[in-house]
C-alpha cells in the first residue's frame, strides 16, 4: 500500500483548523469523527510490510492525544460520552489495523 496519502491527510488534521488541533482547543466534530475513523479503517497493511516511521508516529499517538484531551472536550462541548466513543473506537479500529503483540 503507498501509505504518502495517508500521511498526508494525518498531518493536515493535525495542522492548524484540523481535526486533532480542533479537539486540542476542545472542538469535537462527531461527523468530522467520522471521517477519521473512516481514514483510520482504510489504511490496509500487508503481515510483512514495512511501515513509514511517519505513519507510526501519526498512528501510535492518537490514542494518548485522544484520551489527555477528553477533559477539555468536556468543558467546551459538554458531549464526553460521545467524544470517549470516538476515543474508544479509534482505539478499536488501530488494534485492527496494527495488530496487538
Amino acid at each position: 500500500m503507498d501509505f504518502s496519502g495517508i500521511i498526508e491527510r494525518l498531518d493536515a488534521e493535525w495542522d492548524t483548523n484540523g481535526f486533532f488541533d480542533r479537539v486540542r482547543n476542545g472542538s469535537y466534530d462527531a461527523k468530522h469523527a467520522q471521517d477519521i475513523l473512516k481514514m483510520l479503517r482504510a489504511i490496509n497493511i500487508s503481515e510483512d510490510e514495512l511501515l513509514p516511521k511517519r505513519l507510526v508516529a501519526l498512528l501510535w499517538y492518537l490514542p494518548s492525544f485522544l484520551g489527555w484531551q477528553a477533559e477539555r472536550v468536556a468543558e467546551k462541548c459538554g458531549d464526553r460520552s460521545a467524544y470517549e466513543m470516538f476515543v474508544t473506537e479509534v482505539h478499536n479500529t488501530l488494534e485492527e489495523v496494527l495488530g496487538t503483540p
